[in-house]
């Protein structure tokens, strides 16, 4: 093989964790208690996004007037009292992780969630030492779908990101990691594959115990 993928790296919510239910249930109970009726359809905004990202989205989605910073601290700390002692975890991530560290393949996270709070599920899920990197949503000035936290997450593991794989399960994650050059593989959770995706994503696959198999695949041309 001339090519072969040598670093992967990893979102986190609804990628790793199964997270984004629980964030999207709190954003709408939040919102209900300011009298604002939220849809999943508005919620699903924010994925993807990092704070400020999603402040913008919001403020044009709601109006001038909306009270982003306040909810948003407000459901914040609902959700980290939630996470503060178990991180639930999507099927097959701890095979995944085994499969690859035998591979001996580099790994990093790139979130658009606060990198302290990206290390406390790291830790509380006890899955921190696979990774090599951590790169939160804080780190960066231009949030998914922009490509700067896949190609800050690559070199942080001095990889370039034509052999980096990206896993991701939101539509602004793919669109960010196609955008970096990296082979991009939707791993869907709450948003179901569109023809968009189809096109941008590298591979579409059903689960993480799904993606090991990409590794042995020799033809790694790209779309």
């Amino acid at each position: 093989m001339e090519q072969q993928i040598r670093a992967v790296l990893f979102d986190m919510d609804g990628l790793m964790f199964d997270t984004e239910r629980l964030g999207d249930e709190v954003w709408r109970a939040v919102a209900g208690k300011y009298g604002v009726t939220m849809t999943p359809e508005d919620v699903s905004l924010l994925r993807g996004r990092n704070y400020e990202s999603g402040r913008r989205a919001f403020l044009e989605r709601f109006g001038a007037g909306f009270p982003y910073d306040d909810m948003s601290a407000e459901v914040w700390r609902e959700v980290e009292a939630r996470l503060e002692h178990i991180v639930p975890l999507r099927p097959g991530l701890f095979e995944l992780l085994d499969a690859l560290r035998a591979r001996n393949c580099k790994m990093a996270v790139a979130s658009s969630t606060d990198s302290a709070r990206v290390l406390h599920n790291l830790e509380t899920a006890g899955v921190r030492g696979y990774f090599s990197a951590v790169i939160g949503g804080d780190q960066v000035t231009h949030s998914k779908p922009e490509p700067e936290i896949f190609l800050k997450a690559a070199a942080a593991l001095d990889t370039p990101p034509g052999l980096c794989m990206v896993l991701e399960d939101s539509y602004n994650g793919v669109r960010a990691g196609a955008a970096a050059g990296c082979f991009t593989v939707m791993v869907p959770d709450m948003d179901p594959p569109t023809p968009e995706m189809e096109r941008l994503a590298w591979a579409i696959v059903p689960g993480l115990t799904d993606v090991a198999r990409l590794l042995e695949q020799t033809d790694l041309q790209k779309r």
